[in-house]
């Protein structure tokens, strides 16, 4: 006869179904973002392409899982709720949920810390921000290898709380670093010049696209660490569990908008009116922007054109440094 469910037990399912439906609709949502930047960013370097198709993939994947995870929990055991309910301990299928976890999100930071050089310059920080995503990527690997063993071991969730820790620290580290240089950037621009639109939109697509993974992760860092403390376990485990599914899908939609938002800035810049400092006016975006240093931004539908800090400095002071996007 099959066992009954405690109301702990049910109260787990019942988040996992909610988070595995959450996971399918942020993949719709991640399948436009795929399209549209198919459609806009065809001008992108083969790097950032190949970044965007391993990224597809990887969501693509992780969805399949969880659906095939859905799929075992409410069908082939719907007669067994107790074999449900241990699921995740005994078949192999949902253990992948935290090895996927781990891969997408330390995958996306890797993008964000790349991004990251080319507005800030400061090797210190984009070295600790590696640091922290190899010391996430090490844990998780570590927790990741208890799954297989001993899931509901306290070793499992030491590691874990580890891993996701890491990679909050790396998240708020390197959304912080970028809005405080691109900040910094615009301090010294023209309040009515061209790049100071698009640095102020910059900075609101770094904050807006970064908050839900962030607040996300937070959330999750919380619930394992409360049951590694053995604090609230049903809640813990429903809330744990069911931000680690929607969690990496979370980093990949930030990843596609910060990239899909780019064509939307310039354009958005563009309707603005303004005058190229006589210095500029009649010469080429090869005349103007050839002897350039220091890189602050770039930014022009999926090609990367950069402004320099070396051409501002050629102008007169009462004068911006223009954009040739």
């Amino acid at each position: 006869m099959p066992s009954s469910l405690t109301s702990a037990e049910t109260a787990v399912l019942g988040g996992v179904d909610l988070a595995i439906s959450a996971d399918v609709f942020l993949q719709g949502v991640l399948c436009a973002q795929f399209a549209h930047y198919t459609n806009v960013n065809t001008r992108d370097s083969l790097w950032l392409k190949l970044f965007v198709t391993g990224l597809a993939l990887l969501t693509t994947l992780k969805t399949i899982q969880i659906l095939g995870v859905m799929w075992m929990q409410n069908l082939n055991l719907f007669e067994d709720p107790g074999a449900a309910s241990s699921l995740w301990a005994t078949h192999w299928e949902p253990k992948l949920t935290p090895v996927l976890e781990t891969l997408i999100t330390v995958y996306v930071q890797s993008f964000f810390c790349h991004r990251l050089w080319p507005i800030s310059r400061n090797i210190y920080i984009v070295i600790i921000c590696i640091i922290a995503l190899a010391f996430a990527l090490v844990s998780g690997i570590v927790a990741n290898l208890f799954t297989f063993t001993s899931m509901f071991s306290p070793r499992y969730s030491t590691w874990m709380s580890i891993h996701l820790g890491a990679a909050l620290c790396a998240d708020l580290l390197m959304t912080g670093s970028t809005a405080f240089y691109l900040l910094r950037h615009s301090k010294t621009v023209l309040p009515r010049g061209p790049t100071a639109p698009i640095l102020n939109s910059l900075i609101r697509v770094t904050i807006q696209s970064a908050a839900p993974a962030a607040l996300c992760a937070f959330i999750n860092f919380v619930a394992v660490v409360l049951l590694l403390t053995q604090t609230a376990i049903p809640i813990s485990a429903t809330i744990g569990g069911g931000s680690n599914i929607v969690l990496p899908q979370l980093y990949a939609w930030s990843a596609m908008w910060t990239l899909n938002s780019r064509e939307d800035i310039h354009l958005a810049a563009d309707n603005n009116q303004y005058t190229l400092h006589p210095e500029l006016q009649g010469t080429s975006d090869s005349e103007t922007w050839g002897n350039s240093h220091k890189p602050i931004m770039s930014l022009r539908s999926g090609q990367d054109r950069l402004i320099s800090l070396g051409t501002a400095q050629k102008l007169p002071q009462n004068s911006e440094p223009v954009c040739a996007v």
